[in-house]
């Protein structure tokens, strides 16, 4: 398989830094983005607004247009909301694509409402050509980081093992370290899982509880989260690997995590609408809590951390559940 041109969808910062890094490469990118204003920006500057001393490079191409943006390509890397795949790839790529066989990567996270379904199995059920060439990128990767030639390691899973290893050469270089896996479904839960985990870490830190506290948070949900990728077909070994244990410990001890500091808007009194407001940019894991919370139940599962975070996300209950659901009773009555 010979890969020249790559189609990136999403031009917010994760997007544009992949594409970045595929460009640098020697691929011929072209980075689609729906959003009028920003598309203008980057095109009028060259650089994009929310990465510092980011100038786009010579190989990347902006294009508000779907189908010029898959025209000829051999590759698409899906970086949009998780909300917006389902419709996207039902209305704008089927009949783009008309049959036609593209491997997509979904560097995009979360778990679909109700049918419980990862990103990478909503594109299938879509485009059912792509059968086994659709792929999952996750893993500890702050994108302002990556963008600054951090090193940083991103798992890479899919079912095709060849495959697999043909795209992660293709994604892999300074800074990016590409580890190649096969439990796709362990590791998108893993995911979509740890968003709500971080959320959880947030509400710590807006309570004003300190490192001892978040550190038995995350303990406790990621048992949490062994039983629901476990109940889901997952494998244990992926939730102690880069896209479980490794993407819940950044995200939810950073400062720069956005579902972490959602969840610190939590933690001291906003409300949902509010919280979301001051944090601006998305943050996948308010898309994921009720999926999450859902399978728990559906399972029999005791999730006493998610349960707690589903109440404050979509019932409006006030801080203090979390650290009653960790067995503090005393504490945090805000």
């Amino acid at each position: 398989m010979k890969i020249n041109n790559i189609t990136v969808f999403g031009a917010g910062i994760w997007g544009s830094v992949i594409a970045q890094h595929l460009a640098q490469k020697g691929y011929q990118v072209r980075l689609w983005e729906y959003n009028e204003q920003l598309l203008n920006v980057l095109k009028t500057m060259g650089r994009h607004p929310n990465i510092p001393n980011f100038k786009l490079h010579d190989n990347l191409r902006l294009t508000g247009n779907v189908t010029e943006a898959v025209q000829d390509t051999d590759l698409i890397i899906f970086v949009i909301s998780s909300k917006a795949i389902r419709s996207f790839c039902r209305e704008q790529l089927k009949p783009l694509l008309n049959g036609r066989v593209v491997p997509v990567i979904s560097a995009s996270k979360g778990i679909e409402d109700k049918t419980f379904k990862t990103i990478c199995e909503i594109i299938e059920e879509e485009l059912p050509q792509l059968k086994e060439k659709v792929l999952a990128f996750s893993g500890p990767s702050f994108a302002l980081e990556v963008a600054q030639k951090v090193p940083t390691k991103i798992m890479l899973a899919g079912t095709d093992t060849q495959l697999t290893a043909e795209l992660a050469r293709v994604l892999n270089g300074d800074p990016i370290i590409v580890v190649p896996a096969t439990d796709r479904r362990g590791v998108e839960y893993g995911g979509g899982i740890k968003n709500v985990l971080a959320i959880g870490c947030g509400v710590i830190d807006g309570i004003g509880d300190g490192a001892n506290t978040k550190a038995a948070l995350i303990t406790q949900a990621l048992e949490e989260m062994n039983d629901i990728i476990v109940s889901q077909g997952g494998q244990t070994g992926t939730v102690y690997s880069l896209a479980g244990f490794g993407d819940a410990i950044l995200t939810g001890m950073s400062a720069i995590s956005r579902n972490r500091r959602l969840g610190e808007k939590l933690g001291a009194g906003l409300s949902l609408e509010e919280a979301k407001k001051e944090v601006g940019t998305i943050a996948e894991g308010v898309n994921s809590v009720q999926s999450v919370y859902d399978i728990a139940r559906q399972n029999n599962l005791h999730t006493p951390i998610i349960d707690a975070i589903w109440q404050l996300v979509c019932q409006g209950q006030k801080p203090h559940v979390l650290l009653h659901a960790m067995g503090f009773i005393n504490r945090g009555n805000k």
